[in-house]
């Protein structure tokens, strides 16, 4: 009996010897396999940007294709395709190491029949594609079939990402339906959604080539990448253009028409931002300008925009509803050590997600918590929830090494603050090992005496401390002699001058010097070109943090960089 297919499949096979495709001339001619060979990468590069290919094989020895002073096969590996290693005869042992090093499968072409082989290609084909299933279930939001906010989250940070390595402009549109909740309740969920699928449909028929996302039930969001800012600037009028025209048209539902205006909002990247925390507050910032006029309008984040008035009007009944109703949340900039490359620590860095206002960050709202004396208990929940993830973590095999938590100036204020923090640390079981406090030198001398008894009581329990922002102050040589600090936290306003800036460049030598002298740890902050980093490297830094590795980022995102090579940093 013939094993048969559905349809047939394309394999392409890489193989850089004539001879050796002999080995499947027994195989070329199956009915239901169409097989083309490359003979070089730049070729078989070529053919894999063809979308009809099905799966990927290279014909080369097991040995040969794990050899470790060659990556020749590491650009394929990377690619979306199934990857299989062909040749005469691939013992087991010699297989695992394949699968271990990204290969999908291995296949002994000796000895084999056809039906084997195709049945071997089947069923990574059906395992690629139910893998694509479950990616787009994931991705998926249920109600429209867009992306969802997990997905927006992870695009945006690889897309800010590759335009801060190699160029271009990014521009993210968010768009909201105004007074959708007033409709909701008036005539129900029912013809609520329905008034939030057409709407999708409308974005979507009019941003074809740029991904849609749902990022909460009347708020979406698009994506867009472009080479420079003329592509972007046409690019984006013909975007908004059809959107305002295709979104002023009434909604029919249930027999009858109801107008809902719609307000968008547009932010640029990388004219006045690289963080997507700060993009977002930014076109929240534009759409909130847009909601402010009339039927379905736009508005262009510029700064003139700031400061927010909606923002200073907060008051401190909404900071105590951002504690009382979870609005908190905290985010993770990653720590790297700069001779292996790897993840040591990570700062932990509050954002709030506010229901009407969207996210806003810590500038916007830590002065208000400041005077107000509500970055105390705010202080304590960090801990705790920085406690809860180090246990997340902990229970999937990941650690973050040190996390830094922030300590300001308001927080010594309080006499409870060291038997408080001791009582967290009992009571959640928190490792005090894996706990550094930030300090700041306007903290420090606030209340000398004071601040040192905390300091002495809290160091007492593990834990380390850093001092932030080193360099900015006129005393930070006097505070090294007589507090327990372990890390100096070089300034971003030192390191943005690297290298081309003289003195900034002995500034931080001297720095790094003397830390090295005490015997302390050191942190670049702001790190943002590989000039900077190799600067760093060069004069003997021990760690950095920046965009240039990464933005702060959500507990999920830090545990798949926990999960992932080193390179998914650069």
């Amino acid at each position: 009996m013939r094993y048969s297919l559905s349809y047939p499949i394309k394999l392409l096979v890489y193989c850089a010897s004539a001879e050796s495709r002999y080995l499947l001339s027994a195989y070329a001619k199956h009915p239901h396999l169409s097989i083309q060979f490359a003979d070089s990468e730049t070729d078989a590069l070529t053919k894999l940007s063809d979308e009809s290919i099905d799966l990927f094989a290279i014909l080369d020895s097991p040995e040969h294709a794990l050899m470790p002073d060659t990556d020749a096969y590491r650009v394929f590996l990377d690619l979306p395709y199934p990857t299989i290693l062909l040749w005469h005869q691939i013992a087991l042992l010699q297989g695992l190491p394949l699968l271990e090093a990204g290969f999908s499968d291995f296949f002994s072409l000796e000895g084999a029949n056809q039906e084997g082989f195709i049945r071997c290609l089947r069923m990574l084909l059906q395992m690629q594609h139910k893998n694509q299933e479950i990616q787009f279930l994931r991705d998926a939001d249920p109600l429209t079939r867009c992306f969802n906010r997990i997905a927006f989250q992870r695009d945006l940070n690889e897309k800010l990402g590759d335009i801060q390595r190699r160029g271009g402009v990014l521009a993210l549109v968010s768009v909201d339906v105004d007074h959708f909740r007033h409709f909701n309740q008036r005539l129900g969920s029912t013809l609520g959604d329905q008034v939030i699928r057409l709407t999708c449909h409308r974005i979507m028929m009019n941003v074809l080539d740029h991904p849609v996302y749902r990022l909460n039930a009347d708020e979406f969001a698009i994506i867009v990448v472009q080479p420079n800012s003329e592509s972007m600037k046409t690019e984006l009028h013909k975007l908004i253009t059809g959107m305002t025209r295709s979104l002023n048209t009434p909604f029919h539902v249930n027999g009858e028409d109801h107008i809902l205006s719609t307000s968008i909002g547009v932010a640029v990247a990388p004219h006045f931002t690289r963080n997507p925390d700060e993009l977002l507050n930014q076109v929240n910032q534009a759409r909130q300008k847009a909601k402010g006029q009339h039927g379905c309008t736009y508005s262009v984040y510029a700064p003139t925009l700031r400061p927010n008035p909606i923002l200073d009007n907060l008051q401190e009944s909404d900071l105590w509803s951002a504690l009382k109703f979870d609005q908190l949340a905290l985010h993770y900039q990653p720590r790297i050590c700069l001779k292996t490359g790897d993840i040591v620590g990570v700062e932990a860095l509050m954002r709030w997600n506010h229901p009407e206002h969207g996210l806003i960050m810590p500038d916007d709202f830590i002065p208000l918590s400041e005077r107000t004396g509500l970055i105390v208990p705010m202080g304590f929940w960090a801990l705790q929830q920085v406690g809860r993830d180090i246990h997340t973590l902990n229970a999937e095999g990941l650690s973050l090494g040190k996390v830094g938590v922030n300590l300001s100036f308001r927080q010594f204020q309080n006499d409870y603050l060291a038997k408080t923090i001791q009582r967290i640390l009992t009571r959640d079981q928190i490792d005090t090992a894996q706990i550094e406090f930030e300090l700041t030198e306007s903290s420090l001398f606030s209340n000398d005496e004071h601040v040192k008894h905390s300091i002495d009581a809290l160091s007492q329990t593990g834990i380390a401390f850093s001092l932030d922002d080193f360099g900015t102050g006129y005393s930070s040589f006097s505070l090294l002699k007589k507090l327990p600090v372990n890390t100096l936290k070089i300034d971003r306003s030192f390191i943005t001058d690297l290298p081309g800036n003289s003195d900034a460049c002995e500034i931080v030598k001297a720095v790094i010097h003397l830390a090295h002298n005490l015997n302390m740890a050191v942190i670049a902050e702001g790190v943002e070109t590989q000039e900077q980093r190799d600067f760093l490297i060069e004069n003997g830094c021990d760690q950095a943090q920046g965009f240039y590795y990464s933005p702060p980022v959500s507990l999920p995102r830090i545990i798949s960089l926990l999960d992932s090579p080193v390179s998914a940093l650069l």
